[in-house]
């Protein structure tokens, strides 16, 4: 276990064990009071006073030697893992839009071609910029999501023809390969990646 995913299990047990957020943990099965000091010293956790025991032993009946609280930072970073973990939500495009992932020096492709849009004889589709802006990171695919129409498709696949005439033909073929667009329409054949391209 990592050190991060080790910080999470121990917020989670804590948080079990705490249960409330004016709650306080004390021994239980993983938390002592050895574990709980490493929250402590990232902020994640405080411990009891002299006066918080005094008031957890009237309340338990039971003396207490330390108890450790959440945070708002604990709680927090608790959340975030959670929805961290969480598996992402299929992405359904809006009707008449498809959705298109690139790796990330694909997309600098675009972002040249749409830097160029004053100075192209045939700029960019309309929307093209405005879809390589606002692309999305999805980290487990390791891939740049857009939503793209038919013809901000066809303008995508002339940016790739155009990077493969002046440099690699990596991307022009990748996205013939998976997404059946190219230009010219009538698609070239293939080139073999030069030696410093991304596999496809």
């Amino acid at each position: 276990m990592g050190r991060t995913e080790g910080h999470v299990a121990l917020l989670q047990r804590v948080a079990e064990t705490q249960r409330r957020p004016d709650g306080w943990a004390t021994a239980s099965p993983g938390v002592d009071a050895r574990a709980a000091s490493r929250l402590v010293r990232l902020g994640l956790a405080r411990m009891a006073t002299g006066e918080d025991q005094a008031g957890l032993a009237t309340r338990t009946g039971q003396s207490v030697a330390w108890a450790v609280q959440l945070t708002a930072d604990g709680w927090d970073a608790l959340l975030y893992a959670h929805v961290r973990a969480a598996p992402a939500a299929a992405e359904v495009p809006e009707p008449g839009l498809q959705m298109v992932a690139l790796r990330r020096s694909n997309l600098d492709v675009l972002k040249r071609f749409v830097a160029l849009s004053g100075r192209l004889h045939r700029g960019p589709a309309r929307g093209l910029e405005a879809a390589v802006d606002t692309a999305r990171f999805h980290a487990a695919s390791n891939r740049w999501i857009m939503h793209v129409d038919g013809e901000q498709m066809r303008s995508i696949a002339r940016a790739f023809f155009l990077e493969r005439i002046g440099g690699s033909a990596a991307p022009a073929n990748r996205f013939a390969r998976v997404y059946g667009v190219t230009h010219p329409p009538h698609p070239l054949p293939f080139e073999p990646a030069s030696p410093g391209d991304e596999p496809g």
